[in-house]
């Protein structure tokens, strides 16, 4: 039978490739094995905690001031950075402002989001505020949100008339919430202090897994002998954001580089051969997954990997009374490659994925290649 001939010759070398994966397997697990012990080792930078602010709100009439909505975070985070307390942050969103006055299930909601904010840039606290010009008067609100307390602070409201005294206004806020932060810390460091568990949970932030199923197509003479079918995979992954060591490098922040096995079965079916033969396909691969991020929860993705295919052609025979029996089969160990593109969304810990990948096999005379329409879950630690 073709089939069974094409992968004779792969079969005679499982030794070298069984080598190669067992490098790549040992490669990967050394780097999530330095993870930890490079957070354990270093020293950090800003030991008190990380900051994220986000433009502040203008509730006012007054639109032409509305470029205070980027100057005032930024200045307050020019000053936090200075004290070298920290480690500060600024996004161009506008969070909307919550009056302490409003309802509970606003809060609550508002609560919600900036948790997954917080936990999905492994920050401790969240800065949000408002402010209005009125008779050439500006007046602040600001609201700290302590990611692990899971409670908003609110800083006093403070004004000021425009022009040179505006510094003397963010310098004054800016003092505000460094008392603030400061007591925060406080309590964060004291609960750490008594929490045997915070250095295993501090070594797994950034580590997500998850599983996916998809729709196969395969392509050439291979698709000639096998219908299209379904794969199944398993991930674990490591978002490189998390890494204090590459969270401030562009590019290599964007990153993840994930473990992969993937699953899938075929048979011959209605494809016109004329001996029945079932083809299955395990592989593993080391993946590496550039993240556009176009939205705090949403992000496009591309990525590619390398490994090793474990294929397997199996002849059964008639069906009689039970299961057929295997008439012949043949084993091959063969490395593979894949290219995938795709869209990722997270919801609190939660992650969904989907998009479009290239699967190729290097087999040792006629290689394989199929595409996978994918769908996957996930959970972000």
């Amino acid at each position: 039978m073709p089939i069974t001939s094409r992968l004779r010759r792969g079969a005679s070398c499982p030794p070298r490739s069984a080598a190669v994966f067992a490098a790549i397997a040992l490669c990967f697990s050394a780097v999530l094995a330095a993870m930890p012990a490079a957070a354990e080792t270093r020293a950090p930078v800003y030991p008190e905690g990380k900051v994220i602010l986000y433009n502040f709100q203008n509730t006012g009439k007054a639109i032409e001031y509305g470029y205070y909505s980027y100057i005032i975070p930024d200045s307050i985070t020019t000053e936090l950075k200075r004290s070298k307390r920290y480690e500060v942050r600024s996004f161009p969103v506008i969070f909307e402002y919550v009056e302490p006055s409003a309802p509970e299930e606003v809060k609550k909601n508002r609560i919600r989001l900036l948790a997954d904010r917080g936990k999905e840039f492994s920050v401790d606290f969240v800065v949000t505020g408002s402010y209005y010009v009125e008779n050439r008067t500006i007046f602040i609100k600001t609201q700290i949100f302590d990611v692990h307390e899971q409670k908003i602070m609110d800083i006093h409201e403070t004004s000021e008339e425009l022009g040179a005294m505006l510094l003397v206004i963010i310098d004054r806020l800016s003092e505000k919430i460094n008392t603030e932060l400061q007591k925060s810390v406080a309590v964060k460091v004291a609960k750490t202090a008594s929490s045997p568990y915070a250095p295993f949970y501090n070594a797994l932030s950034g580590f997500s897994f998850g599983a996916s199923t998809g729709l196969v197509s395969i392509h050439g003479p291979w698709g000639d002998i096998y219908d299209k079918t379904t794969s199944a995979s398993l991930y674990i992954a490591y978002d490189l954001a998390a890494s204090d060591s590459a969270k401030n490098v562009p590019v290599l922040r964007d990153m993840a580089v994930s473990l992969h096995y993937d699953y899938m079965s075929a048979e011959t079916g209605d494809t016109g051969q004329p001996i029945r033969s079932i083809f299955t396909l395990r592989s593993f691969s080391l993946n590496g997954t550039y993240l556009y991020r176009m939205e705090s929860f949403f992000a496009l993705t591309a990525g590619a990997g390398a490994g090793l295919a474990i294929s397997l052609v199996e002849i059964p025979g008639a069906d009689v009374n039970g299961p057929p029996e295997i008439l012949d089969s043949r084993r091959s160990y063969d490395p593979c490659l894949n290219l995938s593109a795709g869209a990722r969304f997270i919801f609190s810990q939660i992650e969904f994925g989907a998009g479009l990948a290239y699967h190729r096999i290097f087999y040792a005379d006629r290689g394989m290649d199929y595409t996978l329409t994918y769908f996957s879950v996930g959970y972000r630690l």
